[in-house]
């Protein structure tokens, strides 16, 4: 199992938003650092946390920190992540059902194992069931990982010495 505490969090590159907010329980408490606090959404399914980065990102991982036992049927047991350019032509890229109720930390990894690492502007996370059909959801903290920083640094070392403007709109397929 790999230690996602070690990847840099990349979060605050990037612009936050959120499908629905219950009055008092905002979008702010997903980036307060305490598991006391959280965001509750307020409306019809599928809830949903979106990022759009000013650049494209380099995304390893997305990370929710979900406690079943405090929130009971607001938990999430089901999250499927997208990402693209922008909402108008995102891909799949994950879903996970839990198996066992989550508490703590849970992680999507969004690479293969020596696929190549996601490169995004905009990342949808989307949470279209509850635990017993609740109907709002809560999430008490979330994160954007990057790559381990040996393959950042492996990544910024220019292994060809192409950098112009032309090369990089071509440097990876869609």
């Amino acid at each position: 199992m790999e230690d996602y505490s070690k990847l840099p969090d990349i979060s605050s590159q990037g612009s936050w938003n959120v499908s629905t907010t219950k009055h008092g329980y905002g979008i702010e408490n997903l980036h307060d650092n305490s598991t006391e606090t959280f965001w509750q959404s307020d409306g019809q399914q599928p809830h949903s946390i979106s990022v759009q980065f000013p650049t494209r990102a380099q995304i390893y991982a997305v990370s929710l920190y979900l406690d079943t036992e405090k929130d009971e049927s607001y938990t999430p047991c089901k999250v499927t992540i997208y990402a693209g350019t922008g909402r108008h032509d995102m891909q799949f890229v994950k879903d996970q059902l839990f198996a066992t109720e989550p508490k703590g930390w849970v992680d999507f990894k969004l690479t293969d194992i020596d696929g190549p690492v996601l490169m995004a502007h905009f990342v949808l996370i989307e949470l279209p069931y509850n635990y017993d059909n609740g109907r709002d959801v809560r999430v008490r903290l979330a994160r954007v990982l990057g790559p381990p920083l040996r393959e950042q640094k492996f990544r910024n070392e220019l292994i060809l010495p192409f950098t112009s403007k032309e090369f990089y709109m071509y440097e990876s397929l869609r």
